[in-house]
């Protein structure tokens, strides 16, 4: 069972750490291949390594560098012959056999749901000495699921782009929830050919497509304890700190500046919310924006959350049985 691990990285010291913690972490190294999209000012060399020829490698000037939905979308196109997909950020660390935890899960959750994606912020870590690769897991010890909802404080806050955040459920049973994580994404490889990545967005807005586009094409999304792995949301020790594309340092030598990007990109999110986005990129026509509205809580195309209980708290869906398959209502 060949795991295609994708991962876009920009100007980050920890893609090293990232990928050689995926690998000696796995409990079936050989079945892993890597497909890195490197956006830094120093080419690295696996020629010396024991994965060197499990990793498909591109290095791109920074100045280069179109965003990370474009960066994600061009990692995917590396992918072979592998029956599943990861993806994650490139400041994440591994837990020993994640591989096989992961794997176990979907096949579990394939029983009852033909298209899963498994999906949710992991827990954190932090850096305790950069030179010495010592690090500090958070939240080590809870097992629980953690779910993903909508921020109260922050939905619609940019036309159709509400920021999102994790719940710990402390409970270790599976959910099927609605938003997905791009720093950990974890599905059968199909997935990738329904519903690819969109080079023409830029940042905000990714999850949100993404959740929307896999919704509409047939896909359910789940939430599963204990997940194998950690990401490194803040650098406190500042020792491994990253530029961000968005920056003005960064962007001081580009031809096309993040600021037009980003205009691109709201407005192709719009065309693909309004579905006057008709190629593979736009909406799915399995299921419906009113179906979605009516799982989720959330009106995305009148920018209205419609059930707090779903969208801002999870608590209507802890009560879902996800093993029984939704019921279709045809609202338009």
């Amino acid at each position: 069972m060949k795991i295609f691990i994708s991962i876009a990285s920009y100007q980050d010291l920890l893609l090293p750490i990232t990928i050689n913690s995926a690998f000696t972490n796995a409990k079936f190294k050989e079945n892993l291949r890597f497909g890195i999209i490197d956006q830094c000012k120093v080419k690295l060399d696996f020629s010396k390594t024991k994965l060197k020829d499990q990793i498909s490698y591109i290095h791109i000037d920074p100045k280069d560098a179109r965003g990370p939905c474009w960066a994600r979308a061009n990692a995917q196109t590396l992918i072979q012959d592998e029956e599943y997909f990861l993806q994650v950020d490139s400041h994440t660390v591994f837990e020993k056999d994640w591989d096989e935890y992961l794997i176990k899960y979907i096949q579990t959750i394939k029983k009852y749901a033909q298209n899963p994606v498994i999906s949710a912020y992991p827990r954190g870590f932090e850096i305790v000495d950069f030179e010495k690769k010592v690090f500090r897991k958070l939240q080590e010890e809870d097992h629980s699921t953690h779910v993903m909802v909508v921020d109260s404080e922050k939905s619609f806050k940019d036309e159709y782009f509400s920021m999102q955040k994790g719940l710990p459920s402390q409970s270790k049973e599976i959910y099927k929830g609605f938003l997905i994580s791009a720093g950990f994404l974890f599905s059968e490889s199909n997935m990738i050919e329904d519903v690819p990545y969109d080079p023409h967005l830029y940042f905000e807005g990714e999850e949100t497509t993404m959740s929307l586009r896999l919704f509409t094409n047939g896909y359910d999304v789940f939430h599963i304890p204990r997940i194998p792995l950690f990401h490194c949301y803040v650098d406190y020790s500042n020792t491994a700190k990253r530029p961000m594309h968005w920056s003005a340092e960064e962007d001081k030598d580009r031809s096309i500046k993040w600021t037009k990007l980003q205009a691109k990109s709201k407005d192709r999110i719009e065309k693909i919310i309004n579905q006057k986005l008709s190629n593979i990129y736009g909406l799915g026509s399995v299921r419906t924006l009113s179906e979605y509205k009516e799982f989720t809580g959330i009106d995305i195309k009148n920018k209205k959350i419609v059930d707090e209980e779903k969208a801002f708290s999870f608590k209507k869906l802890y009560e879902l049985d996800w093993k029984r398959p939704q019921k279709r209502t045809f609202l338009w």
